[in-house]
């Protein structure tokens, strides 16, 4: 079995196993599905460092985008990303130690997978946890547009012109991801979200660059490794939309309260300060 296909068969009982909801859905009564509960929106930006064949320096560029997120379970979620940004770097000549080739590019990816949060499933579910780690997996496709430029160190080889375009290359490929991140609570509807992840492209051409020479330029053509690969390192803030219909664990009640109890307006004015709200709901949200 081929790389792509382990990676699209994990990816796919991933997914399977969020979706089965009589074993994990445990602690709520059954109701209709609706696609906003549990569903957050994260705008989110930060940081790509490209690992490719033409890259031995000056590799990181930035990445902004979007994500949505809906709890399937306890613990598992499903997502979905929109990003995008610029790739860049160079390739550096060893003899003169400045750059025989340099690329940047323009990129848009869409990708869908989940999340698995290991503290909800090991000490249990507690929507107001301070710090909720979590695991990642998703796949999608990304769009590029890239283009190689000759550098200064390539003054001496035949036909290049320093500065000017050697390759471009506009392509679609498919891509698979997997990392990790966080959530820091900061009130029932807010929450800080920090993410890193790694993505493997089945593409050799986000940097435009997938053949070489051993002499240039009738030399014989040498490909390059077969597939590039870059990570992401983003921060954004999470909005959640609506409240899931999961309960806390009955251990974390109070120290549910005890954390939420600021963000609700009481019911009635006129009750007597002695007199404590049976129930608050999630979307009575002061901040708006």
């Amino acid at each position: 079995m081929s790389t792509k296909q382990k990676f699209y068969l994990l990816l796919t009982l991933f997914i399977l196993f969020a979706s089965s909801s009589d074993a994990q859905r445990r602690g709520y009564r059954r109701t209709p599905f609706n696609v906003i509960d549990g569903l957050s929106v994260t705008p989110k930006g930060g940081l790509n460092v490209f690992f490719g064949d033409l890259v031995d320096q000056s590799r990181a560029s930035y990445s902004f985008g979007v994500l949505a997120d809906r709890e399937m379970s306890k613990y598992l979620s499903a997502r979905a990303q929109v990003m995008g940004g610029k790739m860049q770097g160079e390739q550096l000549s060893q003899s003169l130690n400045v750059p025989y080739a340099t690329f940047d590019n323009f990129y848009l990816e869409f990708t869908l997978g989940g999340t698995y949060r290991p503290l909800n499933h090991v000490l249990g579910y507690f929507k107001e946890r301070a710090v909720q780690p979590y695991a990642l997996l998703q796949a999608g496709l990304i769009y590029y547009d890239a283009t190689e430029y000759w550098g200064p160190a390539s003054f001496s080889t035949v036909g290049a012109q320093p500065g000017e375009i050697w390759r471009q290359v506009t392509e679609i490929a498919p891509i698979v991801g997997a990392g990790g991140g966080f959530s820091y609570w900061i009130s029932p509807n807010l929450s800080a979200n920090f993410e890193f992840y790694g993505t493997l492209a089945f593409s050799d051409r986000l940097d435009a660059h997938d053949v070489w020479y051993d002499r240039w330029p009738d030399g014989n053509e040498r490909t390059t490794d077969p597939y590039d690969f870059y990570y992401t390192v983003t921060a954004g803030v999470s909005y959640l939309i609506q409240d899931s219909p999961f309960r806390n664990d009955p251990r974390f009640n109070r120290r549910s309260y005890n954390k939420t109890r600021k963000f609700f307006q009481p019911k009635s004015r006129s009750r007597s300060r002695s007199t404590r709200p049976s129930s608050h709901q999630r979307n009575r949200f002061l901040f708006f």
